[in-house]
């Protein structure tokens, strides 16, 4: 063994031809590395770096004349043990819910995988259709009836319905290395504490005083994931079904992320920072992107690092969501603005508040040139679907925070009963507000995204910030009924619509007017009247148009839209030869709900329609 002085360009432990190059950043006169075997039991090797393998703030050794590709290693600072915050995977997390041991070893070498021909699908924001879930949650329940519950590997066993579903990309909420016992802390970022997630884009956390009885400190389980203490370059071993020692378990997340993209399906990674580096982060970014192939990262980070990201020519064409971006266009749109600023709108539609037609025109029309817009209606912080058509309030107590955590300020509408019901009235109204609130997604123009579970009814019991609840509150409930397997077939059939008609989901925004002198603008709003949209404040009714020849289609496309509790009438504009318009899809009850004659359709209370024709 040959121990010499290293590239500290290269951060963490890298195998450079035949010899091994360690990195690490301390302030400190004196470091020492230690190598263990591939038991993790025994130390084979022991060396203090000093100022000889300094450069700046980085210690760095390159180690050649024996092989240590099966071997782990670990920092040493006095008497305290570091793990490198650039390991490539963790010791000591195997197993989720136990607290992680106090000493972390890391792999040195990383088992060679074989892409083979893999290729990102580049799929454009406009085609894309994206699908949020907890890697934990989403087939961790019985119900789930998958082999490897809660995994990386039950994913990809799930691959065949999310293929049917339609979706186009996958969202994994903190999917890297993170400790989700310990204790919450109060370090504040940007309104953002290291605790869970609320409504509102902060954190619900228990104040210290009430988690901590005499000398026992009491651990709330951070299934969500976002914490700063956390190991971002390695894939969270309790995810993988992969034995962690002796085996290097990052080959099922490369596994799971090859499927997908042989079945056309993108994979977006949630990164959560507070106070890292900013060169840490772009490097774990690209890391991510390089080693495992992703092809979106949704960042949350100091603004210079979003900075950073978005001008690193490396990711250039990955997709990059954060919130509020309103930076400069670029040749590849691969920046997105992730906000709750659609979700609110909609749902206030959704509910049929006063005042809200104009905000939710231009709301579904927005499509900015300089980034995408990620439009949703749910999401991890906050009500599911079935429960924002279920629920006036939020019904958190399981959290053991006296109901005081989540977001007050919801939304939501129960449609009469708070909860369950067995009324039939009330349950097919749930069902149509819900149907609606799809139709108002996929139909918008921005980049829709599904929370997982909402496209069968899933429900958590009224419970709108479940980050410290590992069971099955939080987790998927599979289990179909005759209302879920209804909303599935709809939305399936709604995506399949969306993916069919490209002028619904266009690369840049429509701008109302008939470029093409067709005798129809690309989009155009109708009222009473044709031609006319009537936005009076007291309004919650309006049609939509689209003319598909802007995006080489032969149809008209009218959206009736009526979220009054009252029956309307739309006028319907002219429209040539003899076609005339037919139903595609609708809410309620095509044949007593809708009604066509006199170039008028007259459309019942909190319904929307999709009419076609030929042009």
């Amino acid at each position: 063994m040959v121990v010499n002085k290293g590239n500290s360009l290269i951060m963490g432990c890298t195998k450079v031809n035949r010899s091994y190059n360690f990195s690490f950043a301390a302030s400190e006169p004196e470091i020492e590395l230690i190598i263990y075997d591939s038991d993790c039991k025994n130390i084979i090797f022991e060396h203090k770096m000093d100022w000889q393998y300094k450069t700046g703030d980085v210690f760095s050794c390159k180690i050649t004349g024996v092989g240590l590709d099966r071997c782990y290693y670990v920092y040493k600072k006095g008497n305290e043990y570091i793990t490198d915050p650039y390991a490539k995977t963790v010791t000591g997390c195997e197993i989720y819910g136990e607290v992680h041991e106090k000493i972390h070893l890391s792999r040195v070498g990383m088992e060679n995988f074989d892409w083979e021909d893999d290729a990102a699908p580049g799929i454009s924001y406009a085609d894309s259709i994206i699908y949020k879930l907890n890697v934990r949650g989403f087939t961790k329940s019985c119900t789930s009836a998958v082999a490897h519950k809660g995994t990386f590997k039950g994913i990809a066993e799930k691959l065949p319905y999310l293929k049917k579903l339609g979706i186009t990309a996958i969202e994994l909420m903190p999917a890297y290395e993170y400790d989700e016992c310990k204790r919450f802390q109060t370090d504040m970022y940007s309104g953002i504490v290291n605790g869970a997630m609320n409504g509102s884009g902060g954190m619900n956390i228990p104040d210290s005083r009430d988690i901590i009885d005499g000398d026992i400190v009491s651990r709330k389980i951070n299934y969500w994931g976002y914490t700063k203490d956390a190991f971002y370059f390695a894939p969270k071993a309790a995810f993988s079904s992969i034995a962690p020692v002796k085996s290097d378990y990052t080959i099922e997340f490369k596994k799971l992320v090859k499927k997908l993209h042989k079945n056309g399906i993108e994979v977006i990674m949630e990164m959560y920072f507070i106070d890292e580096p900013v060169s840490m982060i772009t490097d774990c970014i690209k890391y991510w992107v390089i080693n495992y192939h992703i092809d979106g990262i949704h960042l949350y980070a100091p603004d210079a690092a979003l900075s950073a990201a978005a001008t690193d020519p490396v990711l250039s064409r990955t997709k990059i969501f954060t919130v509020f971006w309103n930076g400069s266009a670029k040749k590849y749109k691969n920046m997105a603005d992730y906000n709750n600023g659609y979700m609110n709108t909609v749902r206030k539609f959704l509910k049929g508040e006063e005042n809200q037609l104009g905000d939710f025109v231009n709301t579904a029309r927005n499509n900015p040139s300089n980034a995408a817009c990620i439009n949703y209606i749910t999401n991890h912080n906050g009500f599911t679907l079935n429960d924002l058509v279920s629920y006036d309030r939020k019904h958190n107590e399981a959290n053991g925070e006296n109901n005081m955590d989540g977001e007050n300020f919801n939304y939501s509408w129960n449609c009469g009963t708070e909860g369950k019901t067995r009324k039939k009235k009330i349950t097919d109204l749930r069902q149509r507000q819900i149907k609606n609130a799809f139709m108002l997604l996929m139909l918008s123009q921005g980049t829709p995204l599904i929370l997982a579970g909402d496209e069968f009814r899933n429900t958590q019991g009224g419970n709108n910030n479940p980050y410290c609840i590992d069971s099955e509150t939080s987790w998927l409930n599979w289990k179909n009924s005759d209302y879920s397997k209804e909303i599935f077939e709809f939305v399936r059939e709604l995506i399949q619509f969306r993916k069919d008609n490209k002028i619904l989901h266009m690369d840049d925004k429509l701008l109302a007017s008939d470029r093409l002198v067709c005798g129809y603008p690309d989009v155009s709003y109708h009222g009473d009247n044709a031609w006319y949209s009537a936005m009076e404040n007291y309004n919650r009714h309006i049609g939509i148009m689209y003319c598909s020849k802007y995006a080489g289609g032969d149809e008209l496309i009218y959206v009736a839209y009526n979220m009054h509790w009252e029956n309307h009438m739309l006028a319907l504009p002219k429209i040539p030869g003899d076609s005339k318009w037919k139903v595609k899809i609708c809410s309620g009850d095509i044949k007593n709900d809708i009604q066509i004659k006199d170039k008028q359709i007259k459309i019942a209370p909190r319904t929307i329609a999709v009419l076609v024709c030929k042009f």
